[in-house]
């Protein structure tokens, strides 16, 4: 009967209920007490006691409650005590000893719990003129990355102790994890290290709801001077509402507390940007997964091109775009000639206080103003601002024929944006994966590639559904197909070597692998490794398709290559280009040249919180990346011409020389040139007065930025 007893008293109180929750611990350590103190009586009065005490109840209740919560008190005893009455002190007081330990240390927990809700409820982060962001995702970490490494790029006062901008993250998160995760991003950058061990911290994090008014007032948002809302890589309409959520809240701040900060919200879709400048007019909406994409077709339609805004979209490139009042050395100074002032950075062009908008690309006679801004790429604000008096070099005669040289028409007659010779003729493209935006993605391949190009996609969504994205996004646009390209469907898994035999892959000569999540809950590592894994597979086929399996193989900018050159210069290319998005990848892609040597790659979720942290730092420059960007604007296009249209045989030309042909041949600035033989273009070169060997057959292309208009320029 008793085990029955117990069994069903277990089923009445579970043991989780006891030992699982505060109250049952109390009540557990209490119990624990009053049997520590009946025992020790019982042990006491069983002794026979001492002739201080006696072996009544009543002393022995007492000597054992102090001998439980004192373990002084058997100091106390006399040296010539019987041993029994000793054994009994010394049982008692260091059984009551780990008990006092045990309470201690549960009141202290709880104490500390106690004093951890206060501050999470009423703790607030004093600061001023700071960033504050706003929620946490997959970029959070990237946008502190490029906020820190703007503030590492200031220069300090002397002393070095100067208290530096701060970021304030408020997000439902708790605080060690948020500091333990920028941490960690940290460790690879020596530099973000140096500038967190400040006696001001740089970074500060508060728990809380982003939505929720009394949280941003604890985070000082009234004194904030930015307020940032990014987006997430995860469903747009869901990103959209997160941000709109936490922009409702900002503009329901008290009227005592209105926000006057510049609030900058990364939205997914267009049509978001409505809603948010009704919520708040201040508000900026940036869309930068777009800008992301068209960079994207760029790197693998026309390599040179889009390297060139990838550089631009990052501070920690080294080929910047800066805006930089003209300094007083160059007013005057007919734009043909201000380059020679500006040995750390080429000039790109003007940039007029009266807003003409026919591009930034004056005539070459045009005279330097007072109130002009020169656009320069450069390193840093520090190099673009070095400005010294050129010498003039003798012998040096100018060019004022140009007719030897080629020019080619970016606009082609069937409409073709034309920005490079690799984007010549009918092209076949691969694209694996469909994310919700491939009609946008298929908009900017069909504005670069020449009429009767194909465009074949593969992924596991049903074709009937890309089918039907593919129509709303034309209807929109008042289209029923796209005008240069024809779209070809296949439905099976990227990552199935078997499946991969449905496409075109002996006549392929440009393939893009998109990210796209499964699942909600797919994370983005595992979407990276899928598209790893159908990057190497893909190299593989391509490796073995083709005029007798051995002469075809993947081109990229990855590899470097050697003087073998000519023998690809014969086969078949394959530009290929796999996006990834969690920052992870990039960090193990850096130390694995074997994966590195499966194509370029395309770190859109970096490449877009470098675009939104440009907007937040440099306005200016975003506006003027912003229609650099846009195929529609007439500010002016990144283009690639052969340097053979520049060169006749073999000559040594200086990078001063040849912008300067260049410019008197279609009023382009050279930015740089890319041999095939390197890893990288070279932009924006450091020595720009040395003789450089060039040969009109070596392959080589050159990166110029041209104006929109086509006009002739002005040589006298």
């Amino acid at each position: 009967m008793s085990l029955i007893h117990v069994s069903s008293l277990r089923r009445r109180v579970p043991l989780h209920n006891v030992i699982g929750t505060t109250f049952g611990q109390w009540v557990l350590v209490l119990c624990l007490f009053v049997f520590l103190q009946c025992s020790g009586t019982v042990l006491w009065r069983l002794s026979g006691g001492n002739d201080e005490f006696s072996t009544t109840w009543n002393d022995s209740w007492w000597i054992s409650y102090t001998l439980l919560i004192d373990i002084g008190t058997q100091t106390g005893l006399a040296a010539n005590e019987r041993p029994t009455i000793k054994i009994v002190s010394v049982v008692i007081s260091l059984v009551g000893f780990v008990y006092c330990l045990t309470l201690l240390g549960m009141v202290v927990d709880l104490i500390r719990e106690v004093l951890d809700d206060c501050r999470m409820r009423f703790s607030s982060v004093p600061a001023h003129g700071h960033w504050l962001i706003l929620g946490w995702g997959d970029k959070t970490l990237l946008l502190v990355d490029e906020l820190l490494t703007s503030i590492a790029s200031r220069p300090q006062r002397r002393c070095g102790c100067c208290r530096r901008r701060q970021i304030v993250i408020l997000a439902d998160m708790p605080e060690q994890q948020m500091a333990d995760e920028v941490k960690v991003h940290c460790l690879a950058d020596p530099l973000l290290q140096r500038i967190g061990t400040l006696f001001f911290p740089i970074v500060r994090y508060k728990q809380g709801n982003p939505t929720d008014i009394s949280e941003l007032l604890r985070v000082s948002a009234p004194m904030a001077q930015d307020i940032l809302v990014a987006s997430t890589s995860e469903n747009g309409n869901l990103s959209d509402l997160k941000a709109i959520s936490a922009l409702l809240a900002v503009a329901a701040m008290p009227n005592d507390s209105q926000v006057t900060a510049d609030v900058w919200v990364e939205v997914c879709q267009e049509q978001s940007l409505r809603a948010m400048n009704i919520i708040l007019p201040q508000a900026r909406g940036i869309v930068a997964r777009k800008l992301v994409n068209r960079i994207m077709v760029l790197r693998a339609l026309v390599p040179s091109a889009g390297f060139v805004f990838l550089s631009m979209t990052s501070l920690k490139s080294t080929a910047k775009l800066q805006l930089l009042d003209a300094p007083p050395l160059t007013w005057g100074v007919p734009f043909r000639e201000v380059g020679r002032f500006f040995p750390d950075a080429v000039v790109c062009g003007v940039k007029r206080p009266d807003g003409v908008t026919e591009g930034i690309i004056p005539q070459g006679g045009y005279a330097i103003e007072a109130n002009d801004q020169l656009v320069l790429l450069a390193r840093n604000a520090e190099h673009a601002q070095r400005c010294i008096m050129p010498i003039r070099e003798e012998g040096v005669v100018p060019i004022g024929d140009c007719s030897g040289y080629l020019v080619d028409s970016m606009v082609k007659s069937d409409g073709q944006l034309r920005l490079g010779p690799s984007a010549d003729g009918p092209k076949v493209v691969l694209v694996l994966g469909c994310p919700g935006d491939i009609a946008e993605i298929l908009d900017s391949i069909d504005m670069h590639l020449a009429s009767e190009s194909h465009v074949h996609i593969l992924f596991r969504t049903p074709a009937t559904q890309r089918e039907e994205w593919i129509q709303q996004h034309l209807k929109t646009s008042g289209r029923t197909q796209y005008a240069r390209i024809t779209v070809h469907q296949y439905e099976g898994e990227s990552t199935s070597k078997w499946e991969m035999v449905k496409l075109p892959l002996d006549t392929a000569n440009y393939a893009l692998i998109l990210a796209e999540r499964v699942g909600e809950d797919e994370s983005t590592l595992a979407v990276d490794s899928r598209n790893l894994t159908t990057a190497i597979f893909l190299k593989q086929h391509l490796a073995s398709t083709g005029p007798e399996g051995a002469m075809t193989r993947s081109f990229t900018t990855n590899t470097t290559t050697s003087k073998d050159s000519s023998v690809v210069r014969g086969s078949r290319k394959c530009k290929m280009v796999t996006e990834l998005l969690d920052p992870k990848s990039e960090t193990v892609l850096a130390g694995n040249t074997g994966v590195r040597s499966q194509g370029s790659f395309m770190y859109t979720n970096a490449r877009e919180t470098a675009i939104y942290a440009m907007a937040v730092e440099q306005r200016e420059v975003y506006d003027l990346f912003l229609q650099l960007s846009d195929s529609k604007c007439d500010v002016g296009y990144v283009t690639a011409a052969p340097v053979s249209h520049y060169v006749t045989g073999i000559e040594d030309v200086s990078f001063y020389e040849m912008q300067r042909r260049v410019f008197q041949s279609c009023r382009g600035i050279l930015l740089g040139w890319r041999d095939f033989a390197d890893r990288y273009p070279k932009l924006n070169p450091e020595r720009k007065d040395q003789q450089i060997e060039w040969e009109d057959v070596s392959g080589c292309e050159l990166i110029i930025l041209r104006p929109a208009d086509d006009s002739l320029p002005d040589v006298k």
